[in-house]
């Protein structure tokens, strides 16, 4: 196509709101914190979804869904554990407030992104800890963990079952404790 190099092809712009031949710039429309919140509070992960973060609502998703199974296979047995009934249980609402916050917090991040474009794209992807831990290397890692974890679960060997009989309130309290001490020192690199 060849066009003219006096730009004659390009229609003057008027700021008459009926002009409808060319627009020069379109904004995307501001996500609203409230959808997303109520979104999030019916199904977790739907706020994210409304928020365009498939990625992401799918692996909140993903997790409180493994959850359940796991919690329902280990009930489902004769020999239950309930230690690991009560560990599995506390993580539902970890995982459902958890999604509850994060669609709130990341809603303004998407309207910085769509206003801002390309320069909040590279300020936002940079501090984001769950974009880190979804994308490549680390999803595969943590879908391994949890086919381990199932195949643990459902032939159940003995070291595994005493185990978890013998510590399993303390197997929580130290998975929380690390969790804790790692939060604490990726908040403190990042101050620095």
């Amino acid at each position: 196509m060849n066009l003219p190099k006096d730009n004659s092809h390009i229609p003057e712009y008027s700021p008459n709101p009926s002009f409808q031949h060319y627009a020069p710039y379109y904004q995307a429309p501001k996500k609203r914190k409230w959808v997303a919140g109520i979104l999030s509070f019916i199904v977790p992960g739907t706020g994210h979804f409304y928020l365009g973060l498939m990625q992401r609502g799918l692996f909140i998703m993903m997790l409180l869904i493994l959850d359940i199974f796991i919690i329902t296979s280990i009930t489902t047995r004769s020999d239950t554990s309930v230690p690991m009934v009560t560990l599995f249980a506390l993580f539902i609402p970890v995982i459902y407030f958890y999604n509850l916050f994060d669609a709130l917090q990341t809603t303004d991040n998407v309207n910085r992104r769509n206003e801002l474009g390309e320069f909040a794209a590279e300020l936002y992807n940079n501090e984001d800890p769950l974009q880190k831990l979804i994308k490549g290397t680390n999803l595969g890692v943590i879908l391994i963990a949890a086919g381990v974890l199932f195949f643990l679960l459902s032939n159940k060997p003995r070291w595994f079952t005493g185990l978890f009989d013998l510590m399993g309130s303390y197997i929580g309290s130290v998975i929380l404790v690390l969790a804790g001490l790692a939060m604490y020192v990726l908040d403190s690199r990042k101050n620095k």
